[in-house]
């Protein structure tokens, strides 16, 4: 009877066993079977939310750089300045620099004519001198972002302005040097992006920056000699030697996870009939000016008056250069004196400025149809390993954490 009780109560405690096991058995299942089904469900929705050919790194909010100076031609005497003396003499002349963060904050001194570190074992690799003229043409590639704060726009993107003199003739002794000035370069940030015209505010709430991004927009161009040539706005660069060589260093401060590389495809340029891929989206979406613009700039004609003036000085100054490197020079001369008046005076340069920047409505367009056009297409592998890894932007960017489709 013992014998039949105990089995009695092992068979009874086995049933309360095999039912809690098969409740944990199927509660797993249900659990996996769950899992599996977000899972599916959550790939799905970030095949929907990734941009394709938009490219991201960092975490930080994105920092441009930089510092102006006014430099006065007129103060040199180098030989090699004689037709920059002769073509702006007095006049204002605003020059940009653009750094990467490393260089920007080292310590740097000028021997035997090349600008090196001050201090051992820093770098001044980084650097890179543009006219006020020609930063506004790379500029009109890169869109800051803004937020709104008390009802008006702010940058996203922050300058960080270096202190660093700029000898315009280091092969001179006690040659002449131009200081920076933060003022010019903000009012320079604030020709080519207005919303610098504004507050700036350099610390807010992450949630301010929901829907704030700041764009470089970029092509690439075709190259029957098969060199890798790259557009930001209408300027141009080399890969790998423009990355290499620090001319490219700059973006390293744009590297962040609210900054955004966009590949508008490949441009194309046909010199013969004096146009270009982006005149003929102009001309084909009802941009009529901005196409004529933007052809005037990319095939110019005959010098203007002004140009003409400045182009016998040049050959005055230095009759052994060729006439058509002078010619070119004074072109971008005569918009380089208007535009760095119009900063340092007040005023306004619009008949100068980069067509990009000029007819901002249709360059939007632009940006936003070739995105769209080149969704579902692969960027060349090149981009990546040239320009996209080695500067941190090679990261997807996912939109599922936003609220906007933008």
């Amino acid at each position: 009877m013992r014998a039949a009780s105990r089995q009695e109560g092992l068979s009874g405690s086995e049933g309360i066993y095999e039912s809690f096991s098969d409740m944990v058995l199927c509660t797993v299942i249900v659990l996996i079977t769950l899992v599996v089904v977000l899972a599916l469900n959550m790939v799905e929705q970030l095949n929907v939310y990734i941009e394709p050919n938009h490219f991201s790194g960092g975490a930080t909010r994105p920092w441009l750089y930089l510092q102006a100076q006014n430099a006065d031609y007129s103060k040199t005497t180098a030989d090699r300045l004689a037709v920059d003396r002769a073509v702006f003499g007095g006049s204002d002349f605003v020059l940009v620099n653009l750094f990467s963060p490393s260089s920007a904050q080292s310590a740097s001194t000028v021997i035997d004519g090349q600008t090196v570190s001050a201090k051992e074992g820093e770098s001044s690799h980084g650097q890179s001198d543009l006219t006020v003229y020609h930063f506004l043409q790379l500029a009109a590639g890169i869109e800051p972002g803004s937020f709104p704060v008390d009802g008006n726009q702010t940058a996203l993107m922050l300058p960080k302005f270096a202190h660093k003199n700029i000898a315009l003739e280091p092969d001179v002794a006690n040659g002449y040097c131009a200081a920076p000035e933060n003022q010019l370069a903000l009012k320079a940030m604030a020709m080519a992006w207005p919303v610098y015209g504004n507050a700036l505010f350099p610390r807010r709430a992450q949630s301010d920056y929901l829907n704030a991004r700041t764009r470089i927009y970029l092509e690439v161009l075709e190259s029957p000699d098969n060199v890798h040539r790259i557009m930001i706005g209408h300027s141009v660069f080399t890969l790998p030697q423009d990355v290499e060589n620090g001319r490219l260093d700059w973006l390293a401060g744009f590297s962040s996870g609210l900054t955004e590389v966009v590949y508008l495809g490949q441009a194309w340029n046909d010199p013969a009939a004096k146009t270009n891929k982006r005149i003929a989206f102009f001309e084909q979406h009802g941009f009529a000016q901005a196409a004529a613009d933007y052809r005037a700039f990319s095939f110019p004609g005959t010098l203007t008056a002004d140009q003409q003036v400045l182009l016998e000085k040049a050959k005055t100054a230095r009759p052994d250069i060729p006439a058509e490197r002078l010619t070119e020079y004074v072109r971008t001369a005569e918009a380089q004196k208007a535009i760095s008046a119009a900063i340092v005076n007040g005023g306004s340069a619009r008949a100068f400025l980069p067509p990009l920047l000029v007819h901002r409505d249709a360059w939007a367009a632009y940006t936003d149809q070739c995105s769209k056009d080149e969704i579902g297409s692969t960027p060349p592998a090149w981009l990546m390993s040239e320009f996209l890894e080695p500067l941190g932007f090679d990261q997807a960017v996912i939109r599922g954490l936003r609220n906007d489709d933008a």
